[in-house]
């Protein structure tokens, strides 16, 4: 059988498993002005984070083997959950660490992609597959942070009050395409096992979601904070993952999850919810880039980022 992940190592399929319990409670998504957090309740989550664990899950039967590409794509959303921490630390060297409500979120949300990579690292074991932990530190090396980036930011976030407003956006954008690219990725395999654990993690990723988004609907209302969050967007955003997997990887996974009859349309949805933030109704980057027959152009930042993964073919 042709090794799909050239950097694991093949081992035995074990059966199928399934779910222990259900712990994890949900928060429901509103999008009215009710609350000063925009109907986010923070306190809540702070009570449930952490739940979607690899011991929540009986891993005693896999079922049937999911084809090649399914599996690059979960090592590629693996590998985007793992490079959290190393997110978390950009931001934290930025003005954003001042905001009380935004930290206490933060460190959940770190500790749950964590636990999110964690999972999907068991997903892909029992499906015959070993990954070693130097497969992150290598990946991590791999994609240096970019010093100057940081800096900037740095800067930018000392000189106005609305840099929160383009990190709230930013992340909103990328919640939305995980939750989008899972969803995409059961449908697709219809997988037992798969559609199990995505199901439970697509909770997280909900809430994840609903606390970008509203902070960003709220941040956004300034006219000063959709100029600079739309100028940062249009120059410098790319899909999510491709700065740590690469251009290459990003658009293979992008047409393995969206070259379909739903496709369009799932992407379609997903620009018409970001559009719904101020100032971004002109946003439709994620059907741009993924529909598109060759790569964009990408700018000097994202380019330095778009080489092809040293950790799979």
């Amino acid at each position: 059988m042709r090794p799909v992940l050239p950097d694991f190592r093949s081992r035995p399929i074990h059966p199928r498993a399934v779910i222990v319990s259900e712990v994890v409670s949900t928060t429901q998504f509103r999008t009215t002005d009710q609350s000063a957090d925009y109907g986010f309740n923070l306190e809540k989550y702070l009570r449930v984070a952490g739940c979607a664990r690899p011991e929540a899950f009986d891993w005693s039967d896999p079922g049937p083997r999911l084809d090649d590409e399914a599996l690059f794509c979960l090592g590629y959303m693996m590998d985007i959950e793992s490079h959290t921490i190393i997110y978390l630390r950009e931001m934290l060297s930025t003005a954003v660490v001042e905001d009380p409500s935004i930290t206490a979120f933060l460190s959940c949300w770190a500790y749950e992609e964590f636990f999110h990579s964690q999972v999907l690292k068991r997903l892909l074991m029992s499906q015959g597959v070993v990954i070693d932990d130097w497969r992150f530190t290598a990946l991590r090396r791999a994609r240096p942070a970019d010093h100057l980036a940081q800096k900037i930011a740095r800067l930018l976030s000392r000189a106005t009050r609305h840099f929160a407003a383009v990190h709230m956006a930013w992340g909103a954008i990328n919640e939305l395409s995980t939750l989008t690219g899972y969803r995409a990725l059961m449908e697709r395999t219809g997988h037992p096992l798969l559609v199990t654990v995505l199901g439970r993690i697509i909770k997280d990723e909900r809430r994840h979601f609903s606390f970008y988004f509203q902070q960003a609907r709220m941040r956004l209302r300034p006219r000063a904070a959709q100029i600079l969050t739309s100028v940062a967007l249009r120059n410098f955003w790319s899909p999510v993952g491709s700065p740590v997997r690469g251009n290459t990887d990003a658009r293979r996974v992008c047409s393995y999850l969206f070259d379909d009859a739903s496709g369009p349309r799932r992407l379609a949805e997903l620009d018409t919810t970001i559009a719904r933030l101020p100032g971004l109704d002109w946003f439709d980057m994620a059907s741009r880039y993924c529909l598109s027959r060759s790569a964009p152009q990408l700018n000097s930042c994202a380019a330095a980022n778009s080489a092809k993964s040293l950790l799979f073919d």
